[in-house]
């Protein structure tokens, strides 16, 4: 069997890497050449190498993240599933990891942002660096459906010096979108990491509402989907990668870090 080193998250995104750690597997089989074995090991160990030097050289969480993501990964939530306090089987994944966060915050500084919008808010890792990157008189609106998450990330936000700032709105994102839109409220960025399923509607609404501001950029996470959105042509998330694209309002840049990250903006802004 391989080693533990070889069972990294890094595996789990991509399907060429997900195919060579297969591959690696069955090379342990006696008749396999010692080449061929020690080629293969090689190159799995790279790609996890890779990803960890960049873990380790960017910029650590804060401690606010730090325990979010603890506090994630400590959760129960298979029994939580099972006792109906969940409804669905989630698990540490559905998080955006370490880096995800310092890019958001990069992206803000940048902008020079004060108003953040989070459509999928889980456990609130992002919520909560977005918070930290933005100034004293900033906010963070993140949408969150499942109301045990949104009791869990409420109590964790309020033991922080950041958490004052997020505003947790509980319910169907569109419906929150829409509320959002009525009462005026515009983004300076926006990051899309919900329901894929629903990624192609947030978009429209996003844009329909004018829930953008002037130069506003949308981060949309996992638009690679694990590979299907380049393996599987007309999956879900493959069809709103060309919608994107097809958009006359928007440019955009797809990013292969990650699962997939893009970046949107409106036109001429």
């Amino acid at each position: 069997m391989a080693s533990d080193k070889h069972t990294a998250k890094s595996m789990t995104l991509d399907p060429a890497n997900k195919l060579l750690s297969e591959l690696l597997t069955r090379s342990q089989k006696p008749d396999m050449p010692q080449d061929v074995k020690e080629t293969l090991e090689k190159v799995v160990d790279l790609t996890d190498k890779r990803v960890e030097y960049c873990r380790k050289l960017t910029s650590p969480d804060s401690p606010s993240a730090r325990m979010i993501s603890e506090k994630t990964h400590n959760t129960p939530w298979s029994k939580l599933y099972d006792d109906g306090k969940v409804g669905s089987r989630f698990s540490p994944q559905w998080m955006s990891g370490s880096g995800q966060g310092q890019l958001l915050q990069f992206l803000i500084r940048m902008q020079k942002a004060k108003r953040a919008l989070e459509i999928g808010m889980f456990t609130g890792y992002v919520a909560m660096a977005m918070a930290e990157a933005l100034p004293e008189d900033g906010a963070v609106v993140t949408c969150e459906f499942e109301p045990y998450l949104v009791e869990m990330a409420r109590e964790t936000f309020d033991g922080t010096p950041h958490g004052k700032q997020i505003d947790i709105r509980q319910g169907p994102a569109l419906k929150t979108l829409d509320s959002l839109a009525d009462e005026g409220q515009k983004f300076d960025i926006v990051y899309l990491d919900a329901d894929k399923t629903g990624y192609l509607a947030y978009f429209k609404k996003l844009l329909d509402r004018e829930l953008l501001a002037p130069g506003a950029t949308l981060v949309v996470d996992n638009t690679f989907e694990f590979g299907f959105a380049y393996t599987e042509p007309g999956s879900t998330v493959d069809q709103f990668n060309h919608a994107v694209k097809d958009d006359t309002r928007v440019e955009q840049v797809m990013l292969p870090i990650f699962d997939g990250v893009t970046l949107i903006r409106k036109k001429g802004e």
